[in-house]
């Protein structure tokens, strides 16, 4: 697991490709990870897959998300804290 948070950015990012493949399944990590962000701050996943059932699961939250696919097996997935 790769966890950056950038300081002052309000942006925490999860690198959980080597997890994935290795056979893990990284869902508690993603959501431990998830649950710790403050409320303004915007989440970047590193995958090797595009996570679909993640998607809207994060989004009823109160999130906002988009996914660009930039190899092979690498997308990453931003999540973003919608405005009220």
């Amino acid at each position: 697991m790769t966890t950056d948070n950038h300081a002052g950015a309000g942006i925490v990012e999860l690198d959980v490709r080597p997890q994935l493949r290795s056979g893990e399944e990284p869902f508690t990590m993603i959501m431990d990870t998830f649950n710790a962000l403050k409320p303004d701050e915007t989440f970047v996943l590193h995958a090797t897959i595009k996570p679909v059932p993640l998607i809207p699961k994060l989004e009823a939250r109160g999130y906002e998300s988009t996914c660009e696919q930039v190899s092979g097996d690498h997308w990453i997935v931003t999540f973003v804290p919608k405005s009220n």
